[in-house]
């Protein structure tokens, strides 16, 4: 099943939108990559990068705003491991939500993006 890696300048943002999707798609992993230590706003490279080692699977990145893209993107210029990790710039709730859901359905993490790229066209 593809994981999920949501990165946000908000922990508590980040922490409450997995609880909601555990209910819509309660055997998806989903990693929280949010906020700074402290519990302040922000968003950290660091924190990406581990939650790229916790994943169990392949894997989809989300972001909230601005630098959490930023830090996502440079996570990923790193990561050296053998997981296929990508991201994906779309809402962070909906895009989060649709992921979920169509991984909790087996969908492949390729399938995933190009339905988001399909769901999110600008």
């Amino acid at each position: 099943m593809v994981n999920l890696i949501l990165v946000s300048h908000s922990e508590k943002l980040a922490a409450g939108l997995k609880e909601l999707l555990a209910e819509m798609a309660a055997n998806v992993e989903i990693h929280n990559a949010g906020g700074l230590d402290g519990g302040k706003i922000g968003t950290d490279v660091s924190r990406i990068e581990k939650a790229f080692s916790s994943v169990t699977d392949d894997a989809i990145i989300l972001t909230d705003i601005g630098s959490a893209t930023m830090n996502a993107e440079m996570a990923l210029e790193l990561y050296t491991g053998d997981r296929n990790i990508q991201f994906k710039d779309v809402p962070l709730v909906e895009g989060a939500f649709l992921a979920a859901v169509q991984s909790g359905q087996g969908l492949s993490v390729e399938q995933i993006v190009q339905a988001l790229e399909t769901e999110f066209a600008r």
